[in-house]
């Protein structure tokens, strides 16, 4: 399906757009309108995205477009070309009632071809979502957003645009079918059944609804923990930049946490060692590895286990005669061949051969854990030494009349009780160790592996009832194999986007090796020291973001125009050569809000192009709109001057 804007009018709306018609007719493959500060460029592209998916406005956004306070009325009208079919979206503004209001115009209406209210073909009213609207009408937030863990943006971008979601829609009819079968089969069941029936039915909602609760709190309460974080975050850097600003603390502060920092990550190495030594019985204990050794030695001297394995006896079970000469007949054959299962079988011997081997090619002493315990004690012990010098540090900052600090530490201590209560929470609900469960005294109505556990035995339990045993299994086994084939496509589509990415951020960014290390909840970053320093520059975020959408939407079953405000104003000269030359292609329709300062790197890079539309639009001395199209009257504009030279 193939979406594009064939042009925009505003009426009376703020920002020196009371009366402005744009029109694309001949539709130009790139559109370049430039526009001042304050003219309105934000303003259309919340205009754009609202007519793009129908959204509501406020009273108070619809007071805030108004031109002035006589303005009663205004309106906002996209022209659009879907499929190649006309349509256009009205958004009327009643400036006095503060209400907005939608029509559409389309051709084959028997109408006369407009409507009241919001209408779209049905693929693209799903598709145009106020939040996937903003990757093709740019927002600006969204450069940080995909690198942002829990917003969890690109992955539903993939999942929306890709039309992964009507696999979940077919799970969804796959449960209707059963809900159905199940409610035919509880509807011919005598009155006595019915009752029994209903009473599984109620028990097995009752469990589904707490299922959902739980669930949702566990999204909540990680949500919460993750501002708590943030938060903790901030606060720490807080503190340490008031112990650099005073350089009678600095010295000891970088001291101390250079010593921390030291002691902290040989105490993770120590932890994994350990981890592993206990996986190891030869590094337990000098008695246990002497008792394996032992237990060796003896296997092999009696030549154990060949010597009592099945394929003995089943081998002597088909010879003439026994190794005490005896002649072995049928009955005898019988005996020896069930005797057999007594013994060792061959994988059971390969096992035993393994551990022999691996006691015997053992280099250990023994004593590594007991070793690897000593130092971590004694690591441990050396982190609290300097947690209490930090802390005497920050209290004799506060004593030196350092009161931020002393509000800063007051907010890291109940910050640090609402993690661990948070934390504790997290643990009840989602922990799936059954110690745990026990020892915490869990269940079905606090747990949510429990609560599941809990639902699939009511499921099962209700399926039975209503003699729709076979018919649920048959829906759970392709339910199962949707899940795959969605898990599968939504894998091979991040690749996919991983790589053109990669190839994308190659052309634009090249002074530093920035790629995508992997697309979960968020675009992952490879670049060395990309982690370390926090983040990248609002340039590099810009160019990411570009390579990424640029590399989603250019391989879906959608062709969609890309509309931004802004596109280069943070980034250099080259880079904006750079993505003038390489976005552009990739799009069959882009239109782009500039600043006149965007001309120089950016706008340039599409003035030997063919196919391109100039507009600009500006505030003459007495606020009216002005527009004027052509290249000669776009490059003639400076926005200092308010006026075309």
């Amino acid at each position: 399906m193939e979406l594009r804007v064939t042009g925009w009018r505003y009426e009376n709306i703020r920002g020196g757009i009371r009366d402005v018609i744009v029109s694309l007719d001949g539709k130009p493959r790139w559109t370049l309108v430039q526009m001042p500060n304050g003219t309105g460029k934000t303003t259309t592209m919340t205009l754009i995205r609202a007519a793009l998916t129908g959204a509501e406005l406020s009273p108070d956004q619809v007071a805030g477009l108004r031109a002035d306070d006589e303005t009663e009325r205004g309106l906002f009208e996209l022209g659009l070309s879907i499929d190649g079919k006309p349509y256009r979206i009205e958004l009327e503004l009643d400036f006095v009632a503060r209400r907005a209001s939608y029509s559409t115009t389309r051709a084959m209406v028997h109408s006369g071809g407009k409507e009241a209210g919001w209408h779209l073909p049905p693929l693209l009213r799903k598709l145009l979502t106020p939040e996937f609207t903003k990757l093709f009408v740019f927002d600006g937030e969204f450069a940080k957003e995909i690198r942002a863990e829990g917003h969890d943006r690109t992955t539903r971008a993939i999942r929306t645009l890709y039309r992964l979601d009507q696999l979940d829609a077919l799970k969804a009819d796959i449960g209707k079918l059963v809900a159905a079968e199940q409610a035919k089969a509880a509807s011919l069941t005598t009155a006595r059944e019915q009752k029994g029936v209903t009473r599984l039915h109620n028990t097995l909602t009752e469990a589904q609804r707490t299922l959902a609760r739980l669930q949702t709190r566990l999204k909540a309460i990680r949500a919460e923990k993750a501002r708590y974080e943030k938060r903790h975050g901030e606060i720490i850097g807080r503190i340490s930049e008031r112990t650099a600003q005073d350089e009678k603390f600095a010295a000891r502060r970088a001291k101390l946490d250079a010593e921390l920092t030291a002691v902290g990550r040989r105490i993770a190495e120590l932890s994994a060692e350990s981890l592993a030594a206990m996986r190891s019985p030869t590094k337990v204990s000098p008695a246990l590895l002497s008792n394996l050794r032992g237990l060796g030695t003896r296997l092999t001297t009696l030549q154990l286990p060949k010597t009592i394995s099945q394929e003995f006896f089943h081998e002597l079970a088909h010879a003439e005669f026994c190794v005490c000469e005896t002649r072995i007949g049928e009955k005898e054959k019988r005996a020896i061949i069930t005797g057999a299962a007594k013994y060792l079988a061959e994988d059971q011997i390969t096992i035993i051969n393994r551990m022999k081997r691996s006691v015997r090619e053992s280099i250990a002493t023994g004593t590594e854990l007991a070793d690897l315990s000593r130092e971590l004690q004694s690591k441990l012990r050396e982190r609290r030494s300097v947690g209490q010098q930090l802390e005497q540090l920050q209290r004799e900052q506060i004593e030196a009349g350092d009161e931020e600090l002393k509000s800063l530490l007051t907010e890291q201590k109940q910050i640090d009780v609402d993690l661990q209560r948070a934390g504790r929470e997290i643990e009840q609900l989602s922990t799936t160790d059954r110690q745990t469960q026990i020892l915490a005294r869990l269940d079905w109505k606090n747990n949510i592996a429990l609560c599941r556990a809990e639902v699939d035995a009511c499921q099962r339990k209700y399926a039975a009832a209503t003699k729709t045993v076979e018919f649920t299994r048959s829906a759970d086994r392709i339910t199962a194999l949707v899940d795959a084939i969605a898990e599968s496509a939504l894998d091979k589509l991040r690749e996919s986007v991983r790589v053109a990415t990669n190839d994308k951020l190659a052309q634009l960014v090249k002074g530093e090796p920035l790629r995508i290390a992997r697309i979960g909840s968020a675009l992952e970053l490879a670049s060395e020291g990309v982690s370390a320093k926090g983040g990248v520059s609002e340039g590099q975020s810009l160019s990411i973001a570009y390579a990424f959408i640029t590399s989603l939407l250019s391989a879906a079953p959608y062709k969609l125009p890309f509309i931004v405000d802004s596109p280069a104003v943070s980034l250099d000269t080259r880079v904006r050569r750079e993505v003038g030359e390489v976005i552009p292609q990739l799009f069959d329709q882009m239109i782009m809000f500039v600043l006149s300062s965007e001309k120089d790197g950016f706008a340039e890079a599409f003035y030997p192009r063919e196919d391109v539309r100039y507009m600009t639009i500006w505030k003459d001395e007495g606020d009216t709109s002005q527009m004027r199209e052509g290249l000669d009257e776009f490059k003639a504009f400076h926005s200092a001057e308010g006026e075309i030279a």
